[in-house]
């Protein structure tokens, strides 16, 4: 039975570092700031930016949700690279703009942010929430 400890830890370990990601690795996403989070019905414009370890381009994709099995992404926005305070780090920086809400109920968007490089990548998810369009009941 002592014989096969070490490959049970090997096995144990690839299954730590498949599911969550190497964590010993360098590369990641430090910080995002999205704002605003919430939007009024006319929508507007959302500016996010993202510090990492290291990168060669950073991008949004937009997504809505249709119904309960579909989703769709709606545009995918580049990110544009700024300078870094500690030049150690790598940032962008970006705007969208989110469509109106004409509806009665709050459209919430999943907001994908990724920083890749080369085959690798590390993604964060950011919910932004379009109101519901104000109705006059005629009071």
């Amino acid at each position: 039975m002592p014989k096969f400890r070490p490959l049970f830890l090997v096995i144990c370990l690839m299954f730590i570092f498949g599911c969550a990601g190497n964590p010993l690795r360098e590369f990641r996403i430090l910080s995002i700031v999205v704002e605003p989070t919430e939007l009024p019905s006319q929508g507007g414009t959302i500016s996010v930016e993202v510090e990492a370890t290291r990168g060669d381009e950073a991008e949004v994709r937009v997504v809505r949700q249709f119904g309960t099995p579909f989703a769709l992404i709606l545009f995918t926005v580049r990110l544009s690279s700024v300078t870094a305070f500690d030049l150690t780090k790598k940032r962008w920086k970006g705007s969208l703009q989110l469509p109106p809400n004409h509806t009665d109920e709050d459209i919430p968007y999943a907001l994908i942010i990724t920083v890749r490089e080369n085959d690798d990548w590390d993604q964060r998810l950011y919910i932004v929430v379009v109101k519901a369009e104000e109705r006059n009941n005629g009071n």
